[in-house]
């Protein structure tokens, strides 16, 4: 009994310390990326677009805050060589970015603000999509591909306060580091890379 008042005696003391302006919330946030592979030899990728979306929280002082996401993305590429043939890599992550934010402007309606970090990936399937005269033979490529992928990140954006909630468009992009080839040969490499547009909504 004379522990548990303890321990409830240093989570008061605890929270008490902790300052009044402290901020947090939870959001959503989606929009559009293009995704490309960066490989060693070169292979000519494209940028492969599609959606992005998931979930954010943020806790911070204002000026400076830690924002962690849990996002599902698509990264790959895709190379075009005329109307009726083609080929699509598609690399699709569930993704935790873990960026700090500095807010430029930390109060008033419309907050410009910066971000950096890195990002951690687990590949939920990796998939082929060979378009020859029109017709398109998908292949399941998982196997080829490491399980794991991380980087770093970088962001610029503006949040628009508003009552009760906060609203924010940025520009994002993703450095992959890691090299996904789960055998690669020697001198050979792959890596991804993508450019985000995305919109949040937190509370």
């Amino acid at each position: 009994m004379k522990k548990l008042a303890i321990a409830a005696l240093a989570v008061l003391c605890a929270a008490a310390l902790i300052p009044q302006t402290l901020e947090a919330g939870v959001g959503i946030k989606g929009g559009f990326s293009l995704a490309k592979i960066v490989e060693t030899p070169p292979f000519g990728w494209e940028n492969l677009p599609f959606f992005v979306g998931g979930l954010s929280f943020e806790g911070g002082l204002g000026f400076i805050s830690i924002q962690p996401e849990v996002l599902y993305v698509r990264m790959g590429g895709k190379v075009v060589i005329d109307a009726d043939n083609g080929l699509e890599n598609r690399f699709d992550y569930l993704q935790v970015p873990v960026l700090i934010k500095v807010n430029v402007i930390p109060a008033g309606p419309i907050r410009p603000f910066l971000a950096a970090g890195g990002y951690g990936a687990y590949l939920i399937k990796a998939q082929g999509a060979l378009e020859v005269a029109g017709v398109t033979t998908k292949a399941d490529l998982t196997e080829n591909y490491g399980r794991y992928d991380y980087g770093v990140v970088g962001a610029a954006g503006l949040a628009f306060k508003l009552p009760g909630i906060s609203l924010s468009v940025e520009g994002r992009y993703n450095y992959g580091l890691m090299n996904i080839w789960k055998d690669p040969a020697a001198g050979e490499s792959s890596k991804n890379r993508s450019l985000m547009a995305l919109v949040g909504l937190s509370f």
